[in-house]
């Protein structure tokens, strides 16, 4: 469990794209400012976009994951001190949507003692709709994609996982991440065919068949059309960047 805080900290924080877990001994509330964060805390997901206050109780196990682009402004705050300030019913778990301008109020917080309990003030009399906890159990669904990209995913195969309607599941799944389900599952098995470029000997036919495309002419296909050039062509590029690094500063540029 993380240390204690004597004080409270205001931070704006881009979490990664990986399943991530944690435990403090601080309260902590989670105002979503820009993409989206998908949290699990004390057995509930919540869908953390603009505007979105969500609550963290000081000792609850929470994992959290972000698919995109995300900014999110994190407030740690002592037991103590809510305990003082009775802001106990901010933690109470119930997920609040705030009026935009409190949200951008909540931008400008500078972490004095002082503008922040009024914010926190306004933010518990504001009250706010309850939210709605996602149906896309991304927290599962994401990384095990990424894990066995090997696999011949279908949408509809990841729908029946979320338990949603394939219709239901694309939709829910653009919003979140903005690409489609085929779009992302592209693009991660382009990505992880770009680290077995760089790293390794693999043949085209290999790092085709382990990114999970059906042979080396796909494969080659998809790489172009996302890259420019071909992956033999990338693959060289990276060989004489790397090599002309090693030998003295270049300013040559590489395609990712």
């Amino acid at each position: 469990m993380s240390d204690t805080l004597e004080r409270p900290v205001i931070e704006a924080r881009c979490y990664p794209d990986r399943v991530l877990s944690d435990r403090h001994g601080y309260h902590q509330l989670l105002l979503g400012l820009d993409g989206a964060l998908e949290l699990e805390s004390a057995g509930r997901l919540t869908h953390v976009t603009r505007g979105m206050l969500a609550p963290v109780a000081s000792g609850d196990v929470h994992h959290y994951l972000a698919p995109g682009d995300n900014r999110v402004l994190v407030l740690d705050l002592p037991e103590a001190w809510c305990e003082a300030l009775a802001f106990e019913g901010l933690l109470q778990g119930q997920v609040r949507r705030l009026p935009e301008e409190l949200v951008a109020c909540g931008e400008r917080l500078d972490g004095t003692g002082q503008s922040l309990g009024r914010w926190l003030e306004l933010a518990l009399a504001a009250g706010g709709r309850r939210a709605v906890p996602p149906r896309l159990k991304l927290l599962e669904l994401l990384p095990a994609v990424r894990a066995d990209l090997a696999h011949p995913w279908r949408v509809a195969d990841m729908a029946v996982r979320c338990h949603l309607a394939e219709a239901v599941f694309a939709r829910q799944f653009r919003a979140l991440t903005g690409l489609s389900p085929h779009e992302w599952l592209v693009r991660q098995r382009l990505a992880h065919a770009c680290e077995l470029l760089r790293v390794g000997g693999a043949s085209l036919t290999e790092v085709a068949l382990a990114c999970g495309f059906a042979d080396s002419a796909h494969f080659s296909h998809s790489f172009r059309r996302r890259h420019g050039v071909s992956p033999s062509e990338w693959r060289r590029l990276m060989a004489a960047g790397g090599a002309s690094e090693r030998g003295q500063d270049s300013t040559s540029r590489v395609p990712t």
